[in-house]
């Protein structure tokens, strides 16, 4: 299976209970439209420095965010940058 990537903004964060509430963008990889729900997190320290407001990048697994981090401009929901990405065989600024 594919791994799983959402965008959305962070709602609420519940440190004590492990769970963080995104309203997340729609998640192609399963079918979800855009929506706001709850999260488990696998590891509660991922919750620091964390804020409502926060843009995010978070990654699932089961159900449960594994990976969050902060969202930047230009990341695509498999967080890789423009730059990141391969460029094609003979694609501008490539040598031939």
């Amino acid at each position: 299976m594919s791994e799983i990537f959402g965008i959305g903004v962070v709602q609420a964060i519940d440190v004590p209970g492990g769970r963080v509430t995104i309203a997340y963008e729609p998640i192609e990889g399963i079918n979800w439209p855009a929506g706001t729900m709850p999260f488990q997190v696998a590891k509660s320290a991922m919750l620091e420095g964390v804020v409502p407001g926060e843009k995010v990048r978070f990654r699932l697994e089961s159900q449960q965010i594994a990976d969050l981090k902060p969202f930047t401009p230009g990341q695509s929901q498999q967080g890789q940058t423009l730059s990141d990405r391969p460029a094609a065989a003979n694609g501008p600024g490539r040598r031939q």
